[in-house]
This record gives structure tokens, sequence and C-alpha cells, in this order.
């Protein structure tokens, strides 16, 4: 009977641990998914900026809605790129 009761103790702490361990690992990941949104979210803008300051050069050189054409195809392009690159990471 003892046996059984040292097992069920054991069996409690073994489960605290690695709750806590859990729990430590949940916030990790917590933390990284944030940082992680925060920079793909700095990421987009930059490159909104990026392809509006293109599309303001290409309008000076050609019509604005040729502009928009070429700049339209750089966004499609870029999107399908990272399609791409998710698909073959998973």
């Amino acid at each position: 009977m003892e046996f059984l009761a040292q097992l069920g103790v054991a069996a409690v702490e073994l489960f605290e641990a690695e709750g806590r361990a859990l729990r430590r690992s949940l916030v990790r990941l917590a933390v990284a998914l944030g940082f992680g949104l925060v920079l793909l979210l700095l990421a987009l803008t930059g490159l909104g900026f990026l392809l509006y300051g293109v599309f303001l050069m290409l309008s000076q050189l050609t019509s604005p809605a040729d502009a928009a054409v070429i700049m339209g195809l750089a966004a499609l392009i870029f999107s399908a790129l990272g399609v791409w690159i998710i698909r073959k990471m998973f």
C-alpha cells in the first residue's frame, strides 16, 4: 500500500515539474510569436513603402496607369514567392 502511495506522489511531482516546463516553453513561444508578428508587420510596411516609392518613380517616367500595372505585377510576384516559400516550408 505504501508503494502505491509513493508511486502516486511521484506521479504528481512528475506532472507538476512537466507542467512548469510546459508553461515556461509556452511563454517563450508566445513571446517569440509576438516578436515575429511585429517583425512581419514591419517587413510588410517596408515592402509597401518600397513598392510605393518605385511607383512614384515610375509614374514620373510613364503614365500613372502603367506604373500601377507594373507595381501590381511586382506585388503579385512578391506574394506568389511568399506563398511558394511557405508551401516549401510545410
